[in-house]
C-alpha cells in the first residue's frame, strides 16, 4: 500500500504533540504521567529498569477469517541490550513516542510512525512494564495517541499485535478489530501477529 508522505513537524505540530502530553492519574498512590518523550525526559538509560516479561499460554490465529485460540506457551522478555536498543529507537527521532512515567521512571511506551498509511496511523511499538499492567495505563496511552492521531487527520489506528490471548483481549477492549486491509510489510515482518485497526 502506498505510504503518504510525512507532514513536516513544524513548531505548531510539536506544540500539538505536547498538547496531548501530561495526562496524570494514580496507580494506587503513585502518580503516572503520560508525556511526549524527548531528550529532556528520556535518555539511553531510560528503559534499563523496564520489565517486558510476559508469560503466554494461548495465542490467536486467523483461520477462514475467524480468530481461533490455540495452545502455544512461550515467554517474552527483553535483555539489557534489547532495552538499550529500544531506547535508541525512541531517541532516533524516527517516531512520535509517548511514555508513561512514574516519577522519572519509564513504565510504558507507545511509538507511532509519523507517516500515515492511507488514513491510518501505525502503532509501531506499545508496551507497559510488568508491575504496572492492569491499572489502566495502557488505556490512557491509547486515549492519548488517539487524540494525537485525530489531530493529524488520521481516521484509524493500526497495530501489528502480538497474538497472545491477553494482548488481543486488550486491543479488542480498546475497540480494535482484525484489519480488512492488512499492511503487507507488517504481515511480512511479523507473520504470526494479528493485524488490527481501530476506526476513530
Amino acid at each position: 500500500m502506498p505510504i503518504r508522505a510525512a507532514r513536516s513537524e513544524s513548531w505548531r505540530s510539536i506544540r500539538q504533540m505536547n498538547d496531548f502530553s501530561g495526562r496524570v492519574f494514580s496507580k494506587h498512590e503513585v502518580k503516572i504521567e503520560i508525556k511526549l518523550a524527548d531528550k529532556s525526559n528520556f535518555t539511553e538509560f531510560s528503559m534499563d529498569s523496564f520489565d517486558r516479561f510476559q508469560e503466554v499460554k494461548n495465542v490467536y490465529r486467523i483461520e477462514n477469517g475467524k480468530l481461533i485460540l490455540k495452545d502455544n506457551p512461550f515467554t517474552e522478555t527483553w535483555s539489557p541490550q534489547r532495552k538499550r536498543k529500544k531506547a535508541s529507537e525512541i531517541l532516533s527521532g524516527h517516531y512520535i513516542t509517548y511514555c508513561a512515567f512514574d516519577g522519572n521512571t519509564v513504565v510504558g511506551e507507545i511509538m507511532l510512525m509519523p507517516e500515515l498509511n492511507e488514513d491510518r496511523m501505525i502503532i509501531d511499538s506499545f508496551h507497559v512494564s510488568r508491575d504496572y499492567r492492569r491499572h489502566g495505563i495502557g488505556r490512557q496511552m491509547i486515549e492519548t495517541v488517539t487524540d494525537y492521531a485525530k489531530s493529524r487527520g488520521a481516521e484509524a489506528l493500526y497495530a501489528s499485535c502480538c497474538s497472545a490471548e491477553e494482548t488481543i483481549a486488550f486491543y479488542m477492549a480498546m475497540g480494535f478489530r482484525p484489519s480488512a486491509h492488512p499492511i503487507p510489510s507488517c504481515v511480512r515482518d511479523e507473520p504470526f501477529d494479528i493485524q488490527m485497526e481501530y476506526r476513530l
